[in-house]
């Protein structure tokens, strides 16, 4: 933020700034010109905006950036951030939109391997729910955990934010994913 208080307002010019930056862009005046990245390479690295609502896509459609939605944020709505950002991109860094889902995955050998290893994530989330610091759970703690109907809601309420099954499973809903986000990727 350049010795500046984080400001919500100046993002878009900071996302300009670290872009112009890695491109060797920023003008002579810029105080920022003589900085140097270390260690210097001969390529600058791709620049990606995730956001987990429609400001980040619109940004990134905005600065011509790939955009990554986090549906292990907010599962709600990404499918059409992610096809808006498609629609209004406007050519910058990139000439082409590219996008991708994040998404939290869980896969074992079977479903019910993947919703016994899920039990200890499922109840550390209630954990933070709760504001309790507590390490994640092992499975055994997670095995002995019983419960109550308003915990076990929430605990199923987050469980959109996951892909959790066997291989087969997992690769289904990846692809029914990245298709329903039109992602080129999906991570």
């Amino acid at each position: 933020a350049g010795g500046r208080p984080l400001d919500a307002d100046a993002f878009p010019e900071q996302v300009w700034q670290v872009c112009a930056h890695f491109d060797g862009t920023l003008p002579d005046d810029h105080p920022f010109k003589r900085v140097r990245v270390q260690p210097e390479v001969a390529t600058a690295p791709e620049v990606w905006l995730l956001g987990s609502s429609d400001y980040s896509g619109a940004l990134a459609a905005q600065l011509g950036l790939p955009f990554s939605f986090a549906h292990f944020i907010n599962p709600q709505g990404g499918d059409a951030v992610s096809r808006s950002y498609r629609q209004s991109f406007s050519p910058g860094r990139e000439k082409q939109p590219r996008s991708m889902v994040c998404t939290f995955l869980i896969c074992a050998e079977t479903d019910d391997e993947a919703e016994r290893l899920a039990a200890s994530i499922d109840l550390r989330r209630l954990h933070m729910a709760l504001n309790l610091d507590t390490p994640v759970p092992t499975l055994e703690e997670a095995a002995k955990h019983r419960y109550s109907q308003e915990e076990r809601r929430y605990v199923m309420g987050q469980r959109p934010r996951a892909i959790i099954g066997g291989p087969d499973s997992c690769r289904d809903a990846v692809q029914a994913m990245a298709e329903r986000y039109a992602a080129d990727e999906v991570m």
